[in-house]
């Protein structure tokens, strides 16, 4: 396994991390025999063969459906992993951002919750969830983050985020350790901005969507004939390099492993096949750097078909 330092925290953490939404729900493009959450024993087995493999990073969520819990089961008790879990922004009945005392009192409630799910004393890594420019700027939940740091419930802040004002933000702020952010080939947003001002300013970059929730991935062919056009952009990648669907996912893998502004690249494997997949194209190494050249030439722009939030709306 290779590591690499997690910025200004000094973390090394695993060049592949497990991403957990997946084992906690229902998740992904649906495809023939290749959807739905495993079982809790399966998914235990998998979590304890990813840290047996040398995986030391695992990135949950309380919104992540029983993920927390399943980590907390199979790892809590490793002092060899970190894990990073997130609190969302909360809200009211009415959808209205919560402000002042209850921000801090449902912040203070989600990070005790985790805390307990995990089995552990101190949360390695807290994120904000879908960090919003409105929220950054405001700095309230940072600021209570910040708090909880200081009393030792938190070791290192962070923040998942979309767009590259939002990544941009979370740099500047000077409060956050590390930035996770979207990034595969047909998602290099992050790589002309972002990731060299995450670098200068010492905050580690954890990349996300390797597989663009499937796309990148036999799952392709399943996709629903409103997202067509991903479907033909993975088509014109297979075309370009020869490539049979299955080895979508290695190709996908490894040309993320080649950035060298990686800490580590979420994979978000559902079974020890799909990790040890994932693992096999690690021991491959990086793209050789004419072919991630190449492969910067079928990157997209459209957001409605790089953020898999939007997809629902069609």
């Amino acid at each position: 396994m290779n590591y690499h330092t997690l910025g200004k925290t000094g973390l090394q953490v695993s060049e592949i991390a497990l991403g957990t939404v997946s084992l906690g729900l229902d998740y992904g493009i649906e495809a023939p025999g290749e959807f739905g959450r495993p079982s809790e024993s399966d998914a235990i087995q998998l979590l304890q063969t990813a840290a047996d493999a040398g995986i030391n990073f695992f990135d949950t969520a309380p919104s992540y459906g029983e993920s927390e819990r399943l980590v907390g089961l199979a790892l809590g008790s490793r002092t060899d992993c970190y894990f990073a879990t997130k609190v969302s922004i909360p809200k009211d009945v009415n959808g209205d951002m919560l402000r002042g005392r209850e921000l801090r009192e449902n912040i203070r409630s989600s990070l005790e919750k985790s805390l307990r799910l995990l089995e552990r004393s101190v949360l390695d890594i807290v994120q904000i969830h879908n960090a919003t420019l409105e929220r950054i700027k405001s700095g309230e939940i940072a600021d209570v983050l910040l708090e909880a740091r200081r009393e030792g419930m938190i070791r290192y802040l962070g923040a998942s985020v979309y767009n590259e004002q939002e990544a941009l933000a979370i740099i500047q702020s000077g409060c956050f350790d590390m930035l996770q952010v979207a990034y595969n080939i047909l998602d290099q947003r992050m790589a002309q901005c972002v990731f060299p001002e995450a670098e200068q300013a010492g905050v580690g970059v954890i990349m996300r969507s390797a597989f663009l929730k499937g796309v990148l991935s036999p799952k392709a062919q399943f996709l629903p004939s409103e997202l067509l056009p991903l479907r033909r952009a993975v088509e014109s990648v297979r075309d370009a390099y020869r490539a049979g669907w299955q080895d979508l996912p290695e190709l996908a893998l490894r040309f993320c492993i080649s950035s060298p502004y990686l800490a580590s690249v979420l994979v978000g494997a559902r079974t020890v096949a799909e990790l040890d997949q994932a693992l096999r194209a690690m021991e491959q190494g990086p793209l050789p750097l004419d072919l991630v050249a190449r492969l910067s030439g079928f990157a997209l722009s459209e957001e409605h078909l790089l953020n898999p939030t939007h997809w629902r709306a069609h």
